[in-house]
């Protein structure tokens, strides 16, 4: 009975023992290629031979930035406030063009500005009485033509000139000196001072002044010009200085002054002889 139970028991351990070594023979499964798509497949890429090297591209340079202009005078004086009045006079007398003109040609500049309250402080139509001409010679009459530090101004040579004209015959001039750090201006007709400094650099130097500069010509006329020198006038000959005239006398004188002699002398001496005569008798 215990036979029969166990062959059937070795029958199935030696078929599993068969089957398990089958499996560990047989070989392994080839792998199952991906499923290929309906669209045709793209030719292979020609492989053309490398083209020749480029020469490097020539990169331009950047051209090196130009100088910047020269200063706005508008802006700036727009920046510091209080100067509507002078920044419209430099707008209608056309003088804001040319100081950036003067300026783009490397000169220098110095600005006295008044402040608007200068111009209330000006007699009551004043600036309106001015002609166009006037009103442009008095912007220029604010501009000296040269740049002045504070520490200039000490070495300032008067008469300094203006934009508006010369040192002569009352043009335009002014007259500038220094006490300590107190800068005074001068014009003839105004005494000003100068009160800050609204912009400096090495080209332009603009300083706030107390007052409106009034030019000297504008209220009293110039000078007349010097009369040009008379002629000299010849000068007369004097007789007495002439050898010619010594001594010279016509020659139908001279051939009578014997004979008038003689009529006078022999008249006389008849006359004298013959009182004598009568007299001794």
């Amino acid at each position: 009975m215990t036979c029969n139970i166990v062959s059937p028991f070795l029958f199935l351990f030696y078929f599993l023992l068969q089957f398990t070594c089958n499996l560990a023979q047989a070989p392994a499964m080839a792998p199952i290629p991906p499923a290929q798509s309906s669209a045709p497949a793209s030719p292979p890429p020609t492989i053309s031979s490398p083209p020749a090297p480029l020469s490097s591209p020539i990169v331009a340079s950047a051209p090196a930035p130009g100088p910047s202009g020269p200063p706005n005078v508008i802006k700036i004086l727009a920046k510091a406030g209080s100067c509507s009045t002078f920044i419209k006079l430099l707008q209608v007398t056309h003088e804001v063009g040319e100081i950036t003109s003067y300026l783009n040609k490397s000169n220098s500049l110095t600005m006295f500005v008044p402040p608007d309250g200068a111009f209330l402080n000006l007699k009551t139509g004043t600036l309106n009485s001015f002609s166009d001409q006037r009103k442009a010679d008095l912007v220029k009459f604010h501009i000296l033509p040269s740049y002045f530090s504070l520490s200039q101004f000490q070495t300032a040579s008067n008469p300094v000139p203006t934009q508006a004209g010369g040192t002569t015959n009352r043009e335009f001039p002014i007259n500038i000196t220094t006490n300590g750090t107190a800068v005074n201006i001068t014009t003839g007709i105004v005494n000003a001072s100068l009160t800050s400094t609204i912009y400096t650099d090495s080209q332009l130097a603009i300083y706030q002044v107390d007052k409106v500069l009034l030019p000297l010509k504008f209220f009293v006329p110039p000078l007349p010009p010097a009369p040009a020198p008379a002629p000299s006038k010849p000068q007369k000959d004097d007789p007495s200085s002439d050898s010619s005239s010594v001594n010279v006398v016509p020659s139908g004188a001279t051939s009578l002054l014997p004979h008038m002699f003689r009529g006078m002398v022999y008249p006389g001496s008849f006359f004298f002889f013959s009182v004598c005569f009568v007299y001794m008798s």
